[in-house]
């Protein structure tokens, strides 16, 4: 197998991780890859450039569904954050 097809798996299976962390809402997995990936694809890119284009489809479809699932977490957090503002109001209110 030759180095470009190697690094082509790597950044395919980096990026099936990626998401499968985000899915299972797995944040802390989700940043410890992440923190890789940037350098994982830069360095590829710059060795193999347009080679590369092969997989870049499927690369975005990864990120595409990983945004959704970001996304739907920062809802869930942000409502999470407006109930517990009203049960501080509440609580300063009763408190006064």
């Amino acid at each position: 197998m030759s180095s470009l097809e190697i690094t082509k798996l790597q950044l395919l299976s980096h990026s099936k991780n990626m998401l499968d962390a985000a899915q299972k809402k797995d944040w802390n997995r989700f940043s410890e890859l992440e923190n890789g990936w940037i350098f994982l694809v830069q360095s590829s890119v710059k060795q193999y450039g347009n080679a590369l284009q092969q997989i870049g489809e499927e690369l975005i479809k990864d990120n595409q569904k990983i945004q959704v699932c970001m996304g739907k977490e920062q809802k869930v957090l942000l409502d999470q954050l407006g109930k517990n503002t009203k049960n501080i109001s509440s609580i300063k209110s009763y408190l006064k």
